[in-house]
């Protein structure tokens, strides 16, 4: 096989493995969109215009709480009862009474005649399209067990293990809740304290307990000051090993490499004559007077020797002439009967014996 004819295969052959893989990654991408799809359509699905009662923090709390959204009579405008955190109001309406302007939603909840109820109309409460899956409920599905000392009495029926009992709102403090009892078809609705239930914890709607175990995980997945990241891709710790080891082992044997010389092994090379800046008239040696250098710092010497004596020599002379000058100062008088006559003569050599 020609050179030229190798290259073009193996050029095909490296064309049809990238075929292959994006092929193949888009197999892995977009099935499972499509098979969720289809599993979609299969199933009932329910689409409605919708208020959800946003849960305040679902990273601290556990359970759903009181909200500040109360369902009103209609006829009394007093307080039935206060929505749950992170459940729907569906099949939500405007309404408005033009001769007394006033605005209010009408909507359904938990399957209970809602006719006579409504809530205030707010901006603050967003009004939203959801679709939910069939085995999706947005109420609250609570069921509540009396405790074995309960003796509750709503709506002039004393409550009992025959009635089914279930959560549908708070009172007026979360401590307090309202209840439906239900018997032989026959419901009836009151505020208990949940004291009187062995089981007082509501949970979220199913949406929103997602949304908490994901905040939940974010969390927990981040890591602290100090902390080792546990759970981390294998194959960017090994992108990180290698991407480490191979620079440092480079450098290592760069920094290490042997010389051609067999007879030295160090990495520390000898300087040799040639990079030290010699004078080649200069012997360096100390025995040497005839040095040049030497002559040179001996004639200095002698120089400066010269020069000292030549000022010593003039301050003396002028120290001398000083002197003299100091003596012919009018002020200048020797006290002294100094006479300098070669002929004076004693008078007491005449003196007679």
């Amino acid at each position: 096989m020609k050179k030229s004819a190798f290259k073009k295969f193996a050029i095909y052959i490296f064309i049809s493995i990238v075929l292959a893989f994006v092929v193949a990654m888009a197999l892995l991408i977009y099935l499972p969109a499509f098979t969720a799809y289809a599993e979609g359509d299969d199933s009932e699905s329910v689409t409605t215009t919708c208020i959800r009662v946003t849960p305040i923090d679902l990273e601290h709390n556990a359970y759903a709480l009181k909200s500040n959204i109360a369902v009103k009579d209609l006829e009394t405008d007093a307080t039935m009862f206060y929505l749950p955190e992170s459940y729907y109001l569906t099949g939500i309406e405007y309404r408005k009474i033009a001769r007394a302007n006033f605005e209010y939603y009408s909507f359904s909840y938990a399957g209970l005649d809602t006719s006579k109820w409504y809530i205030d109309y707010s901006e603050d409460l967003v009004v939203e399209t959801v679709t939910f899956s069939a085995d999706e409920n947005p109420f609250p599905d609570v069921r509540l067990d009396l405790g074995t000392d309960a003796n509750i009495t709503i709506d002039g029926v004393t409550l009992t293990d025959e009635y089914t009992i279930k959560f549908l709102g708070f009172g007026e403090t979360e401590n307090d809740f309202f209840v439906s009892a239900t018997k032989d078809s026959v419901t009836k609705y009151g505020i208990v304290d949940k004291s009187a239930f062995v089981n007082d914890a509501i949970p979220y709607q199913a949406r929103a307990q997602a949304e908490r175990e994901a905040i939940l995980k974010a969390i927990a997945s981040t890591p602290k000051a100090g902390d080792i990241v546990p759970n981390t891709s294998r194959t960017l710790r090994i992108i990180l090993i290698v991407g480490i080891c191979v620079p440092a082992v480079i450098v290592v044997l760069l920094l290490f490499k042997p010389t051609k010389d067999s007879r030295r092994k160090s990495i520390a090379r000898e300087r040799s004559r040639e990079e030290f800046d010699y004078d080649d008239a200069r012997t360096y040696r100390r025995s040497n007077r005839d040095d040049r250098y030497y002559q040179r710092d001996n004639d200095r010497y002698q120089d400066d020797r010269a020069y000292r004596d030549d000022r010593y020599r003039d301050e003396r002379s002028r120290d001398e002439r000083n002197y003299r000058d100091a003596r012919d100062d009018r002020d200048y008088r020797d006290d002294r009967n100094y006479r300098d006559d070669r002929n004076y003569r004693d008078p007491r050599d005449d003196r007679r014996y």
